[in-house]
């Protein structure tokens, strides 16, 4: 029924959106406010217009995308208790943005010119109206320096923060012919907005890298407790559905909502998917596939966030049966929502046409979307509330509530989750977990992200460059953890332990250079920077080749590796009857890993005297 349902919708209106014009310079004040921002055609072609340039709110909700997107988040409520001037201005300028793009750029979406003037625009507007300045040309340089120091200051910010916030006045500048009282200078002298707000400084953008990584990766120990959480979550839900659909349960259960949130997570958690991305996976979008005897599964879904439409996630097939169940899961908000729809379509009185079409036009493009919520806000004649995907802020609700119930405090939110995916990937090439993850996700070790990437012309490859992303800054945090005071050994170790008396100039662009060019390996008991020659791989398998050699780094992280190591040996020793070949071996390598430990404080030195001359190649 949801499928039939889809086939007809209100549409966008083109052809009075394009009549518009691009520029909203030399009209007259009536004909200015009255420039159509944006539209909607029902199904017989009519237009309705939601909002002119005059109007004190403009309603975008047709123009967005995004399943995730709350109906909230797509208004631009204008500040009433500003100059009307100051309003004007920024009004010209981002709908020359809207309409034309920067200077060699696309016009931006629907939520790029909602989030420019709620995040920039409005706060700069009530910032000025407290130094009572009316308009722009009244705004000087100290007052630019002013308002920098304000936003900088006024929350604990990163640079692309402070940049969002700042970017009302490189439109104003930009645009400024279309204001009726421009700036009269560039807010950043000879500088530019990029520089001011910090994004220029940062480590790593010397590789193209635009910001450091602000988003927090979620411990270990919380990934594992949610993830178990979610797994008895999960294995109960057959009993679940089985109760909720003999009518024991309503579709606002907690019991039904716990089965949702955990699906999201395990979801999130094991694609990489943004949020956005991951709420608007419909029903029957996953598929599976045999590559030489191994079988790989893919979930289609579409992204908005560069553009690039529909694109194909890997996945393991634990969570194929996750959006199996989510697929039983949500059949009867398929339904209701397919119902809404019929309602809506049959209904032919004319009160409130406008908002029955934009809400018919969105319980259309959520019939088929697997993470839905029932909403007690909107418009259904047969119950009290309606059914809509689940928004952003909805996940973050969804995973706060995870995070509790599963015994952590941790601050669990949906944007932690692609950024702790690509993490995981590092943190297991790396050696500092398990193969585990990689060989779940990948299906196995020897295969690279790179032939899988190359091998789906759908996948996402942006993820991808995250990964690469997050192996820099694993490499950075090392090599700084090294220049620090935690004692080394190893060969390469102990070179890097005397460098650390020399003086640098800059410390944060020798980690990001040296991070760029440095391969670093790891052996399971310690780290390996061989470029071109080096043991061959004998270190892999014979771990005390590593303490000597001059390509060998074993830090802190090691400590028990070699504790065991020594343990080990030292029974080996006291075996009687090992033989004389036996016993030499384990004489040299109790010797090399009891001065690991000296070398990391683990033991004293008595009894290592003659070992720091060794080495090995």
């Amino acid at each position: 029924m949801a499928g039939n349902a889809i086939a007809k919708q209100p549409a966008k209106a083109y052809d009075l959106l394009a009549a518009q014009p691009v520029s909203s310079k030399g009209l007259s004040a009536s004909a200015k406010a009255n420039i159509v921002v944006s539209a909607v055609a029902d199904m017989d072609g009519s237009n309705h217009v939601l909002s002119r340039f005059g109007d004190p709110i403009w309603d975008f909700r047709p123009y967005f995308e995004q399943s995730n997107v709350a109906d909230g988040q797509k208004y631009i409520p204008w500040p009433e208790d500003c100059s009307q001037e100051l309003v004007d201005d920024c009004k010209a300028a981002l709908y020359a943005w809207f309409k034309r793009g920067l200077p060699g750029s696309k016009p931006p979406v629907a939520m790029g010119i909602c989030q420019a003037a709620i995040a920039s625009a409005i706060p700069m507007l009530r910032w000025l109206t407290t130094l009572k300045i009316k308009r722009f040309d009244q705004v000087k340089q100290i007052h630019v320096s002013n308002y920098v120091h304000y936003t900088k200051s006024r929350l604990t910010r990163n640079p692309h923060s402070v940049y969002d916030s700042l970017r009302i006045l490189d439109f104003l500048w930009v645009f400024r012919n279309e204001t009726l009282s421009p700036l009269a200078a560039c807010p950043w002298g000879d500088s530019s907005l990029w520089r001011v707000s910090g994004l220029a400084k940062q480590v790593g953008n010397q590789f193209g890298r635009t910001e450091t990584g602000k988003t927090p990766i979620v411990p270990p120990d919380v990934q594992a407790k949610v993830f178990n959480y979610c797994e008895e979550i999960l294995a109960a839900a057959p009993k679940i559905l089985n109760e909720r659909d003999s009518g024991r349960l309503g579709f606002r259960n907690p019991a039904l909502v716990r089965i949702r949130d955990a699906a999201l997570y395990v979801l999130s958690i094991t694609s990489g998917m943004r949020n956005e991305e991951a709420i608007g996976v419909e029903a029957g979008s996953w598929r599976s596939e045999v590559r030489d005897g191994v079988e790989f599964h893919w979930v289609a879904t579409t992204e908005h966030k560069t553009g690039k439409g529909k694109v194909e996630f890997l996945i393991p097939e634990i969570t194929v049966k996750v959006l199996d169940l989510m697929s039983r899961y949500v059949k009867p908000l398929q339904e209701k929502l397919a119902r809404e729809i019929a309602e809506l379509e049959c209904n032919p009185t004319p009160q409130d046409l406008t908002s029955r079409m934009l809400r018919l036009a969105k319980a259309k493009r959520d019939a088929r979307k697997l993470f839905l919520c029932t909403s007690l806000s909107g418009w259904s004649e047969s119950t009290g509330y309606h059914v809509d995907a689940l928004s952003n802020g909805g996940s973050k609700v969804s995973f706060q509530r995870l995070a509790k119930a599963a015994g952590t405090d941790w601050q669990l939110a949906p944007h932690q989750c692609r950024r702790t995916y690509a993490r995981n990937i590092v943190e297991s090439r790396m050696g500092r977990a398990s193969l585990v993850f990689l060989k779940w996700q990948f299906k196995h070790s020897s295969m690279s992200m790179t032939q899988l990437y190359a091998s789906n012309p759908m996948q996402d490859a942006s993820l991808f460059d995250e990964v690469l992303d997050e192996m820099t800054d694993f490499k950075v945090d090392l090599i700084e953890s090294w220049l620090g005071d935690q004692p080394l050994s190893g060969g390469a170790g102990r070179e890097i332990t005397k460098a650390r008396a020399i003086t640098l100039k800059s410390r944060a662009a020798l980690l990001a250079e040296t991070a760029a060019q440095v391969h670093i390996r790891a052996t399971g008991h310690g780290w390996c920077l061989a470029q071109e020659k080096g043991c061959g791989g004998a270190g892999l398998y014979e771990a005390t080749l590593c303490v000597g050699c001059k390509n060998g780094v074993i830090d802190e992280s090691f400590t028990d590796i070699w504790k065991g190591i020594y343990e080990q040996q030292t029974e080996l020793l006291a075996i009687d009857d090992a033989g004389p070949a036996v016993k030499q071996r384990a004489e040299r390598d109790v010797q090399w890993a009891r001065q690991v430990m000296v070398d990391l404080g683990v033991l004293s030195t008595q009894g290592t005297s003659g070992l720091n001359g060794a080495s090995n190649e």
